[in-house]
């Protein structure tokens, strides 16, 4: 599918590590506020981050500071001119009824009794009991080994768990794979030796190169060849789980970027289709490179169906 937008719905969509935007900074420091800890040592900040910004995105909001007050109850945390700018956010999800504030995850006792809420908060995500691994004395085989024994060790505990990967394959075992979520922040990843947000901002800078429309290319990246995608160390190229190959947690990191870009696209060109005139209709149809709406919608899904996201409705 060809996407072709203007040099402003580029800017809107550009992947948020990039933007360094104030309302992303502020957005952050209203949610260290909030969880109370440091955004490095916690599961937690993470958690809710990218709840936040699946929220602002699915519920075309257009602020990310917005999007973090209402869901956990922040708004006794902004200033008087942060509570102005998301005013016309907070009237969107007011209008919103409580079974859709429900499927986008809103905490909807935050939103009536934010002190309760914060109350109860600490409790819904784990913190990371990791540090990080030091490395500096090891050759480059003796890090990787090392920070697999972290993953194995930490599978045998429990703590990380792999599950089928939604990947096609020969192998009649299949694929399988972490939990991005569920992967500490500051878990060392064996074919990185970087953190998940160090590997992800690789991703965004050398695969997307920093524009949506080079999504293509991080699908071939994430469902090419699996060789790329070695899991072993020492002479054994691939771990095992059952029969089923295990792709590294790398794997986890570029498939989660690739469904929330993939998801902001959709969103974006089909909340403009919906907003436009028939003219504007038209215009992004022929854009996209077909000729009714049901093209769009079903090609959309298909994408989003190979993805592992949910189908959408262009009505």
């Amino acid at each position: 599918m060809k996407y072709t937008f203007t040099r402003e719905q580029i800017k809107r969509i550009i992947i948020e590590e990039l933007s360094g935007s104030n309302d992303e900074r502020e957005a952050k420091e209203l949610l260290r506020q909030i969880v109370g800890i440091k955004e490095d040592e916690a599961d937690e900040f993470e958690a809710k981050l990218k709840k936040a910004r699946k929220f602002k995105n699915r519920g075309g909001l257009t602020s990310l500071l917005a999007a973090v007050a209402i869901l956990f109850g922040g708004m006794a945390g902004l200033t008087t001119s942060q509570k102005a700018s998301i005013e016309s956010d907070i009237e969107k999800v007011q209008q919103m009824d409580a079974e859709t504030l429900a499927s986008f995850g809103v905490d909807i006792d935050a939103l009536e009794d934010p002190q309760a809420s914060a109350d109860a908060r600490g409790s819904t995500y784990p913190t990371a009991e990791l540090g990080l691994v030091d490395l500096e004395d090891m050759n480059n085989s003796q890090r990787v080994e090392t920070a697999w024994k972290q993953i194995d060790d930490m599978v045998a505990d429990g703590k990380l768990k792999y599950q089928r990967a939604r990947v096609s394959t020969t192998l009649p075992g299949g694929m399988a794979t972490l939990d991005y979520d569920a992967i500490p922040p500051n878990l060392v990843m064996p074919n990185s030796l970087g953190t998940k947000d160090q590997y992800r901002a690789w991703l965004v800078q050398n695969i997307l190169k920093g524009d949506v429309k080079n999504l293509s290319d991080l699908r071939k990246f994430v469902y090419g060849n699996s060789g790329k995608w070695p899991s072993g160390s020492g002479e054994k190229r691939s771990r095992y789980v059952g029969k089923a190959q295990v792709l590294p947690p790398e794997w986890a990191v570029a498939l989660d970027l690739y469904q929330e870009t993939l998801t902001t696209i959709v969103d974006d060109v089909s909340n403009a289709y919906r907003e436009a005139d028939d003219e504007g209709k038209r215009l992004i149809l022929q854009a996209n490179g077909v000729e009714r709406p049901e093209q769009l919608e079903a090609a959309f899904n298909q994408l989003l169906y190979q993805a592992g996201l949910q189908q959408m409705d262009l009505k």
